[in-house]
């Protein structure tokens, strides 16, 4: 008798674990279906302000950029993004953080986490990545200060615009300044690797292939680049 209840509540588990391994994977399948459909989306219907791409690697982890939006103190700011997609995606929200430093009452100053209600108890399955991004993006110029992620940040927005103004431009310049830098590092990185290559020809076509090559989250800074210097030219 024991034997034969022991039997069954084995089947009963393994019938359990089976159960649990099938919900995960239509999940995981329904979310990567998702995200691509989104993707496709974001490449048909292309926003100004907004771009936004999968890692080459991995389809949950996507590298995005939002413009400041015009007539705003963010204007001449191009902001890098990072958002990690659960597994049952859309059903959850992705994880949200800002790459680029900001100064805001609704961004965590330590690691750039964003503190919207699209992203909490706002959340539906309907919204997808674009929704998400022209979200955060106006989330910039329209704070929240009473549900602060940056205490600092929201006080100087409600008590000191001025100063909050200049905290908010001081980094985007320091962010502009870097980017500046690092494109001088690559230009002379290129012209070392060209003088490389023209003592060793038979390296050639390695070597510009290896510089042809570049990760999404390259393409995505160039763009930004490019962006600043159309708002500063």
């Amino acid at each position: 008798m024991t034997q034969s209840v022991n039997a069954k509540l084995q089947t009963i588990g393994l019938i359990n674990i089976i159960g649990h391994n099938l919900v995960c994977f239509c999940s995981f399948t329904m979310a990567m279906r998702r995200l691509q459909q989104d993707f496709r989306q974001l490449l048909k219907n292309k926003v100004e302000g907004i771009d936004a791409s999968p890692s080459a690697d991995n389809l949950f982890i996507w590298n995005a950029i939002i413009c400041g939006p015009e007539d705003s103190i963010y204007e001449s700011g191009v902001f890098q993004l990072q958002l990690i997609f659960p597994e049952d995606y859309p059903l959850r929200p992705p994880q949200a953080r800002f790459v680029t430093k900001v100064f805001h009452p609704n961004v965590w100053w330590e690691d750039g986490r964003i503190c919207v209600d699209i992203l909490k108890d706002g959340w539906t399955p309907s919204y997808d990545i674009l929704a998400i991004l022209h979200s955060i993006r106006l989330l910039l110029i329209d704070p929240n200060p009473l549900s602060p992620a940056n205490l600092e940040a929201a006080l100087l927005f409600r008590d000191n615009r001025a100063e909050y103004n200049r905290r908010v431009t001081e980094l985007i310049q320091d962010a502009l300044d870097a980017d500046e830098d690092e494109e001088e590092d690559k230009d002379e990185e290129a012209v070392a690797d060209d003088v490389e290559n023209d003592r060793d020809d038979d390296n050639t076509n390695e070597v510009a292939a290896g510089l042809s090559q570049t990760d999404d989250g390259d393409l995505l800074r160039e763009k930004a680049i490019i962006h600043r210097q159309s708002i500063t030219e």
